[in-house]
């Protein structure tokens, strides 16, 4: 053990090892032995076996005791073992070009001896361009057609590290084989949905306000997707969790279903008249029913390296914002390139920062613009600087440390409300009916404050008849009970417009 720390053994040129290599071990060994020059010749002599070591020991051994003994041994080897630069390089061109992944080997193994054969062709000057290099990689690692599809996508861009990375990320098992549940984790599922209008929210008057108002109708109208409840989020059927209809409509319900749809030959059973527009797979809107969904709102997209939207999501959510709002928008020129799932290739022509608000927390968002019909997808790098942790099983986030809901697309994304809304304070039931006549004004109107936004906006009466039923019966508290739900900047933008008449009252009168 002494000896071999001290270097003084040279290494050993064993049947399989290639000349070259060793010779570059035997370079690496003088540098660092402890042997005088003059026994170096003598000592890797003696390591030698087989035909190089009858081929050092026709040398002379006063020969080799010298200080010039290695360079008269190697010049000797180099006449029985040295190939010529040609066959070298050729040799390793074919081992590089012959090179594929087996099926027992990992991804991380398959790469590594990818790089290693690569770097041997660079030492005789064949260097090919860092595409060539990652398309090589892609084709001799052995995937299928979707695996590659799937790596292609995942690729930043035309980079060897890109494709290395990427294939890192998505191979990473024992077999360097993605799982079934990562397949169906990163495509997107296509099922059936129902709808039976398209909402165009850029054609919404701007009277009505937002969000805009659904006429439920009776089963048989005509309608969009479902409206959305007080606290800004769209309502689902009971049973099948769809947007698109309530429980009384379901067509999954335990009760004998209406209408019958079916692929088969029709029967006796007189059919029923329903204005329902079945959208699979075959019809080419999937796209549309995924961006209803997603207007105000963004899709949680942690493939995305970079967040963006499409023109017809800004300018929808644009209209959605105030003078006060707008005035924060910053626009500039902008030309990033954007690879989608289908190999569709775009540039953005625009990038802006949004003002929004994800929870109960103020921020701004900084997006490429394409002109494609997508959604907001927030990138994974926006993503982190939000800080963001998931909790799948109970279907919310955390953003800015603060607990945040997420909702879904019918396409299984989660998707989260960014439009400005006025906070929601939960306050303690014990706290909010705390109103009593030894507060003065300031306090009476603080807590009525939290009452009113605590019950979702409710109106005066309602608050009163609470408050009655908790036991306060003054007059003045009610008084200012009427005031702030009056003042309320949240009613006064939502509340419903007042009638107005046929016809109007005559200017003037003769008489």
């Amino acid at each position: 053990m002494a000896e071999r720390n001290s270097y003084k053994i040279p290494p050993a040129m064993g049947p399989n090892t290639v000349y070259e290599t060793w010779k570059n071990e035997i370079a690496v060994w003088r540098l660092v032995t402890d042997l005088e020059k003059k026994r170096q010749a003598l000592a890797v002599t003696l390591s030698l076996t087989g035909q190089a070591r009858a081929k050092a020991l026709e040398i002379d051994v006063a020969e080799l005791n010298k200080d010039t003994g290695m360079d008269t041994l190697i010049h000797a080897l180099d006449s029985l073992f040295k190939k010529e630069t040609v066959d070298l390089a050729y040799e390793a061109y074919s081992k590089f070009d012959s090179f594929r992944k087996s099926d027992t080997m990992t991804m991380s193994d398959f790469i590594i001896e990818y790089e290693h054969r690569s770097n041997q062709c660079q030492r005789y000057e064949m260097v090919l361009p860092d595409a060539i290099l990652s398309f090589k990689l892609l084709d001799s690692s052995n995937l299928s057609q979707k695996e590659r599809q799937l790596a292609l996508t995942a690729a930043t861009d035309l980079k060897f590290d890109a494709m290395k990375s990427a294939l890192k990320r998505i191979f990473n098992d024992g077999q360097g084989k993605m799982d079934e549940g990562a397949t169906s984790g990163i495509t997107v599922k296509q099922e059936s949905a129902y709808m039976t209008r398209k909402v165009d929210y850029n054609k919404q008057k701007p009277s009505q306000g937002w969000p805009p108002k659904f006429n439920r109708g009776t089963a048989g109208s005509s309608r969009g997707t479902n409206p959305i409840d007080k606290f800004g989020r769209r309502t689902k059927c009971a049973i099948c969790q769809s947007i698109f209809h309530w429980a009384k409509d379901c067509p999954h319900r335990s009760d004998p279903a209406p209408v019958k749809l079916t692929e088969g030959p029709c029967d006796n059973t007189p059919e029923e008249n329903c204005n329902l527009t079945l959208f699979t797979k075959e019809h080419k809107t999937d796209n549309e029913i995924f961006m209803t969904e997603s207007f105000g709102c963004a899709v949680l997209d942690t493939a995305c390296t970079r967040t963006v939207c499409g023109k017809k999501w800004l300018d929808n959510y644009i209209d959605t914002l105030n003078n006060k709002e707008k005035a924060l928008l910053v626009t500039a020129p902008s030309e990033k390139g954007f690879k989608f799932g289908d190999g569709m290739q775009v540039h953005s022509f625009q990038n802006s920062i949004i003002p929004a608000q994800i929870g109960t927390t103020t921020c701004k968002i900084d997006t490429e613009v394409v002109d494609v019909d997508i959604p907001l997808l927030l990138s994974k790098i926006s993503l982190k600087r939000a800080g963001t942790v998931l909790d799948l099983n109970n279907d919310k986030a955390v953003m800015f440390n603060k607990p945040v809901q997420l909702d879904f697309t019918s396409s299984g994304h989660y998707c989260l409300n960014i439009r400005r809304t006025t906070p929601v304070e939960h306050v303690p039931e014990s706290e909010v009916l705390l109103v009593n006549e030894n507060m003065n004004e300031a306090d009476q109107k603080k807590v009525l404050v939290k009452l009113h936004r605590q019950f979702g906006h409710a109106s005066a009466e309602r608050l009163k008849r609470l408050l009655e039923s908790a036991g306060t019966h003054n007059q003045e508290i009610f008084k200012t009970l009427v005031g702030v739900v009056e003042s309320c900047e949240t009613c006064l933008k939502y509340k419903k417009q007042s009638p107005r008449p046929v016809v109007g009252f005559p200017l003037a009168t003769v008489g």
